[in-house]
């Protein structure tokens, strides 16, 4: 008895793209850290700032991510991990904003514990699409 395997859909650019760049972006975001926390203070002063507005970015992608395998059929294999990431970004914003309000240094420490997730997250998923190249 043989076994008949589907051929791999092609997917579309714009998704393999979006998924790829999550990963970097994260990357960049926590290069700007890096640069916060080791690099001079005064040159650095606002390399939070730039550290929350490339974070805000990436919600975008995730967003468009998440948009993209939730409306187009070919990517519905793609929706849990898009839902995942998407969860796991909100979750970033719960960790800061509950330990601003309970003065918790531990569960606002978890934003980087939590980033950790994010980033393997959006590199699997990342994987997956790459490995799809063509038909």
């Amino acid at each position: 008895m043989t076994m008949i395997t589907p051929r791999p859909v092609a997917l579309p650019l714009h998704f393999r793209a979006l998924t790829v760049s999550v990963p970097l972006l994260i990357g960049g975001q926590l290069f700007l850290v890096g640069l916060a926390v080791f690099s001079d203070g005064i040159a650095w002063a606002n390399g939070w700032e730039w550290h929350r507005a490339l974070g805000g970015g990436i919600g975008v992608v995730i967003l468009l991510v998440l948009a993209a395998a939730s409306m187009q059929p070919v990517l519905r294999p793609y929706r849990m991990a898009a839902t995942l990431l998407f969860t796991l970004y909100c979750f970033q914003f719960v960790w800061l904003e509950l330990g601003v309000a309970l003065e918790s240094g531990g569960i606002r420490a978890l934003h980087a514990a939590n980033a950790l997730l994010l980033t393997a997250t959006s590199l699997l998923l990342a994987r997956r699409t790459v490995g799809r190249l063509s038909s």
